[in-house]
């Protein structure tokens, strides 16, 4: 059984003439409206303020577009495996890969002196003395307190033939430290270099009283004794500099040109077969091995194979391109003789010999003009050198290409003798 209850009567409601929702919208537009009445009225105000949300709200925009296009960040490259890899090669004589690996790890370590000296000395064994300025200068930037940084940057400097420039330099040294072996050694070079070596002599003698094992003071001794011709006592000092610091390949070198010019070429090779065993990029010891198979064996393509291995792995090192040309010359391959002696030249060779077999090699290749472009400055420079060298071989060649000569020449020495 459903019972039914019957609703309570309440009566018809009557409806809102503006409703909730219409009331609301009326206000709305009205604000909006007003807002708009104030933003004209102040629109030389709330303008700039506008304009300057908008822009930052583009700049958060782009910062997070930049952000999210840049890569995940590398790690830093931990530089002391090569650090220690460099060390053993340096200890070892293999000077070249030792500077190699310096360089490259020296940006991640701009305040390590030893490495950058330790570059410049390296790259003058490469005879790249312009280079070796610049990393002595590091050294001297990453500790201008370190004298034999001072001192290396001097002997850069001396060797780059600027012995005015390194004068200042190694003096500064002997100020930051006055006992400094290694800065007197090479300041005694650089009077050696400046025509002073009666002051070398003396610096050397206190210097080896007082350290008689100098590595740098012996072969700097050495040096001054070959200027004076003493050959055997040059030889003395540079063996036993070699025997206390036997992975300075220079040292070796310096024996192996002595022997040479002794006669003693077997042992000159077995010197420089040391240097190139330990640092087959050492272009000095390739240049003259190569120098003795040309010039005293008669073997030049043995010669070759030392050559151009040399300009392969040395391209800037001069000699190695003239010594080449002269082995292919030697060989019969004129042509290629003849770019090696331009090559020699271009690289900024001043020695009248490379002036000599560059007019040569077109002589025979049937150029005068460009042979006279060589042989002219050639014999320039073979007269204004003390003693005057080749200049009698350019002059008899040049005829040659220019019959006049002889008696251009002859007029010139008759107006000379008046």
């Amino acid at each position: 059984m459903q019972i039914r209850t019957p609703k309570k009567y309440q009566g018809r409601q009557r409806r809102s003439i503006i409703g909730c929702r219409r009331l609301s919208f009326y206000l709305l537009m009205l604000a909006l409206i007003a807002v708009g009445i104030g933003i004209v009225l102040n629109r030389e105000t709330l303008a700039p303020i506008v304009q300057n949300a908008v822009y930052d709200f583009i700049g958060q925009l782009e910062d997070t577009a930049a952000t999210m296009a840049v890569p995940e960040p590398t790690p830093t490259v931990d530089p002391r495996n090569s650090l220690v890899e460099a060390n053993n090669y340096w200890l070892g004589g293999a000077l070249e890969e030792a500077t190699d690996l310096y360089t490259d790890i020296a940006e991640s370590m701009p305040n390590s002196v030893e490495v950058f000296r330790r570059i410049a000395l390296g790259l003058i064994n490469e005879s790249r003395y312009d280079e070796a300025v610049n990393y002595g200068e590091r050294a001297i930037n990453a500790d201008p307190f370190d004298a034999e940084a001072w001192a290396i940057y001097a002997w850069a400097l001396d060797w780059d033939k600027r012995a005015t420039e390194a004068l200042a330099k190694a003096l500064h040294a002997l100020e930051l430290d006055p006992a400094s072996s290694r800065a007197k050694a090479y300041l005694a070079e650089v009077y050696s270099s400046l025509g002073q070596a009666e002051r070398a002599e003396q610096l050397l003698s206190d210097l080896l009283e007082a350290e008689p094992n100098s590595v740098e003071g012996i072969r700097a001794r050495g040096l001054l004794k070959w200027s004076r011709n003493d050959f055997t006592g040059a030889l003395e000092d540079f063996k036993t500099a070699y025997s206390l610091a036997d992975n300075m390949s220079f040292i070796a070198v310096d024996i192996a040109i002595i022997e040479k010019d002794l006669g003693n070429y077997e042992t000159a090779q077995e010197f420089l077969q040391q240097v190139v065993d330990a640092d087959p990029y050492n272009p000095h010891a390739l240049f003259r091995l190569g120098e003795i198979a040309v010039s005293f064996e008669g073997n030049p393509a043995r010669a070759l194979r030392y050559l151009q291995d040399c300009v392969d792995l040395n391209p800037g090192y001069l000699y190695c391109h003239f010594m080449l040309g002269r082995a292919q010359e030697r060989l019969g391959s004129i042509e290629d003789a003849a770019a090696s002696f331009e090559m020699a030249i271009e690289l900024g060779s001043d020695n009248p010999q490379h002036y000599y077999w560059a007019g040569y090699s077109q002589i025979l290749l049937g150029n005068c003009t460009r042979a006279l472009a060589y042989l002219e400055p050639g014999l320039r420079l073979a007269r204004s050198s003390i003693p005057p060298k080749f200049a009698a071989d350019i002059e008899a060649i040049i005829p040659d290409c220019d019959p006049t000569f002889i008696e251009s020449a002859a007029l010139e020495d008759e107006t000379a003798a008046r």
